[in-house]
């Protein structure tokens, strides 16, 4: 379903700012060298995860598309941080 404008400006809007936050917790919560992220960073992004879902309406809807949406996007593009990549 194609987005008015306002609604694409708000969307990007979101995604930055979120961007943002979680990129500044995760500098904020790198307390060892090594691989990344962390057991703090994960734990850390599960509760922010959490506790943002909590403040939305219907949050169990919301989850639930969230992982249609992290599904769709894994399919074309790979997270850097699992184990294997594809063809690999």
């Amino acid at each position: 379903m194609p987005q008015s404008g306002e609604e694409q400006l708000r969307e990007g809007w979101a995604k930055r700012t979120a961007e943002r936050l979680v990129d500044g917790a995760l500098a904020a919560s790198e307390r060892s060298p090594g691989p990344h992220p962390t057991t703090d960073q994960v734990a850390l992004l599960r509760e922010i995860a959490k506790r943002a879902l909590w403040h939305l309406p219907n949050s169990g809807d919301e989850a639930r598309q969230l992982v249609r949406d992290i599904d769709i996007e894994n399919l074309s593009q790979p997270n850097p941080f699992d184990d294997e990549l594809p063809g690999g």
